[in-house]
């Protein structure tokens, strides 16, 4: 093979090379994109109402049947504990007045309501759980605990600092049905830097 065909052969090789590597580039950026749109979704309708209700606190009076019943439409079930209406009638609770948005504070040691739960938003708004978080916060919340994955980079943000981790127990999906959905994920425990 002469020096010019192994020369034509690498600007061959390199123009594909680089072509392919545009196509995953150009595939990389397109999902992302839709990613982001799915976690912004800056056009949802009543974003800004909502964001509006959970920083002036205007929660439902607490109703423990009826937070449930809203909590139970998320399509994330396997990602949240599974309380009962008596258990949640222990906590306070914080469900947005017309919308199914909402989380819950529990009891943590002899603290007091500072464990934040059952974070949900099963409405058609994007893009609040920041501040669905942050009104927790500020409503006493200090502890939470939470599967790792895309919620690990959203509370370490948040400052939530990890001081345990549980290794994912397989005994507690007998039937694959997690696995299959989120893969293998530890149970991360946090707390928020602020708190004391």
């Amino acid at each position: 093979m002469t020096s010019i065909t192994r020369l034509i052969e690498n600007e061959i090789t390199a123009l594909v090379n680089n072509r392919d590597f545009k196509l995953r580039e150009s595939q990389h950026s397109r999902a992302l994109s839709l990613f982001q749109q799915l976690i912004d979704e800056e056009d949802s309708p009543n974003k800004n109402e909502v964001i509006s209700l959970i920083k002036n606190n205007e929660w439902e009076k607490p109703d423990s049947r009826r937070f449930y019943e809203s909590l139970k439409k998320t399509k994330h079930g396997a990602m949240l504990t599974d309380y009962t209406p008596q258990e949640l009638s222990m906590m306070k609770l914080f469900k947005l007045k017309g919308y199914d948005i909402g989380y819950a504070l529990k009891k943590f040691d002899n603290k007091g309501f500072k464990e934040i739960v059952a974070v949900y938003n099963n409405s058609e708004v994007g893009g609040i759980g920041q501040i669905l978080v942050q009104s927790a916060i500020k409503n006493g919340g200090c502890y939470l605990d939470h599967f790792d994955g895309m919620l690990s980079n959203l509370y370490h943000g948040m400052g939530f600092i990890e001081y345990n981790r549980d290794k994912f127990d397989p005994q507690y999906d007998p039937n694959n049905a997690f696995r299959s959905k989120y893969g293998v994920q530890d149970v991360i425990y946090r707390v928020q830097k602020n708190c004391q």
